[in-house]
């Protein structure tokens, strides 16, 4: 492929990316109402086959830095704690992070899943999920923050935690996202395309047994 044709993708490629995301931070009310057309889903199939074959390219490192940049900028709005987990991430630390879990117990559903001493529970509305609790209706604030919250109940304390990672690109496991009308589905393992140096990592958050969670213990 000439040079010049090869550069000529890659920069349509790279305006169509910048469109996109320009679009969400200054217009972010008119492009959820209206749709992009597909136009983010489209970019990110071609970054995907790239990747899948081994041929990523500079712009698409980048495009990828930029829009997991922009997931986090709009999250800590939308969805704070999956935007913490998700730069807490990128860093590369792979330390255990410790987060304050006293509001997961005020959660219907985190509730429901004590009562019935589920050892997890996935937020994401699905048929099932083995021996997991299964949301009701998907809260997309603690899906995308936590794929599969495992849940340890003991006599005086309750623990939360759940393995961050993503899973390899080859795998071909995706999380859908959505805003306003703009849908799309984004393959796990791209993050390391973009992130080389992310490192999975262990969350963790233990609260004291409250009274009423005792009692059903009990």
């Amino acid at each position: 492929m000439p040079t010049d044709y090869r550069r000529s993708r890659l920069t349509r490629w790279a305006r169509r990316l910048a469109a996109v995301v320009v679009a969400g931070l200054v217009s972010g009310g008119v492009l959820g109402a209206v749709g992009d057309f597909g136009l983010t889903q489209h970019i990110l199939n071609g970054v995907e086959h790239r990747a899948l074959h081994h041929h990523s390219t500079q712009l698409d490192r980048w495009g990828l830095r930029l829009f997991y940049a922009t997931l986090q900028v709009g999250g800590r709005i939308l969805h704070p704690r999956a935007a913490m987990l998700l730069a807490y991430y990128c860093e590369g630390q792979g330390d255990t992070l410790h987060i304050d879990a006293r509001p997961l117990l005020r959660h219907p559903e985190v509730q429901q899943a004590l009562r019935l001493q589920k050892p997890g529970i996935t937020f994401r509305h699905q048929r099932s999920a083995g021996p997991f609790y299964v949301a009701r209706r998907t809260d997309w604030e603690l899906y995308y923050a936590f794929d599969l919250l495992y849940i340890r109940q003991r006599p005086a304390s309750i623990v939360f935690y759940d393995n961050y990672f993503f899973q390899p690109l080859a795998k071909r496991s995706y999380t859908r996202f959505h805003f306003g009308r703009v849908r799309w589905r984004l393959n796990d393992g791209l993050i390391r395309v973009a992130y080389p140096q992310a490192k999975s990592f262990i969350v963790y958050g233990k609260v004291a047994t409250a009274p009423a969670v005792a009692t059903v213990q009990e």
